[in-house]
């Protein structure tokens, strides 16, 4: 992804064939194949008004920050704007960290990208970042894992986000402790630090570029304003403070 300050009003890709998901999800509604020639999981606002926002939002300030993910698109279906997360495969979402276990997937490799994933999802406070929400597949270099679903992110949960630490009835703290139950103290905190400092210094005009950049109804202005203010203030800042002191005592983990 450009820069969020080069960000423009986003050209919708349309839907021309789209079927119900079938894969469990309550907030996928449909997978549509688009003129654009690739598939997309696609995600409206009739079950929660918020989805499409907080899913743009936190893919592209994801991308800000160092953490890949399918491309994502407005998805026109049939004159409404919705968003669209690229269909990617790769290894069997369902037992990935099965196959970690036995050695087919090297977790050393992945215990990074897992760091700086979950740092970030206490930020947006993503409650529910849980096993398979992760692609995990093979590349040049060897195992690489992206990160996708945030419809229980971000303004789902409300502006200003509820305060740290997340409770540990939800499913992103229980995936860490898990993970950590099963491979050991994997979590590499340099790697978390990075993202907390990369979501520092972003200013507040690269999140208005974000949001300026999706349909203008997926936001109401007064959601918009408040995002605006709350990433200028202190309590943004001292929100990072909290999970950079979080992860180094490991009272977040």
């Amino acid at each position: 992804m450009a820069d969020a300050e080069q960000l423009t009003l986003a050209v919708p890709v349309r839907a021309s064939r789209c079927e119900t998901a079938g894969f469990g999800t309550a907030d996928c509604s449909q997978v549509c194949r688009c003129d654009d020639g690739s598939d997309y999981a696609v995600k409206d606002d009739m079950t929660v008004a918020e989805v499409p926002h907080s899913e743009w939002f936190c893919t592209h300030l994801g991308e800000l920050v160092g953490l890949a993910s399918p491309p994502c698109k407005v998805v026109d279906v049939q004159g409404k704007p919705c968003f669209g997360s690229r269909w990617e495969t790769g290894h069997s979402a369902k037992d990935w960290w099965v196959r970690a276990k036995a050695g087919v997937i090297d977790f050393a490799s992945l215990a990074p990208t897992l760091s700086r994933i979950y740092a970030f999802d206490l930020f947006v406070n993503n409650v529910d970042r849980h096993l398979t929400n992760y692609i995990v597949r093979e590349q040049h270099f060897g195992t690489a894992l992206l990160a996708f679903d945030y419809s229980r992110a971000w303004l789902v949960n409300g502006m200003p986000p509820p305060i740290l630490p997340m409770d540990g009835s939800h499913k992103t703290v229980m995936v860490i402790k898990a993970l950590r139950s099963l491979f050991g103290d994997f979590f590499v905190e340099d790697e978390a630090s990075h993202v907390l400092d990369r979501l520092e210094s972003i200013s507040s005009s690269n999140i208005d570029a974000i949001i300026s950049a999706h349909p203008k109804e997926w936001l109401t202005e007064k959601q918009h304003h408040a995002i605006i203010a709350w990433w200028k203030s202190e309590v943004r800042t001292s929100r990072i403070g909290d999970i950079r002191k979080g992860v180094k005592d490991g009272s977040y983990l």
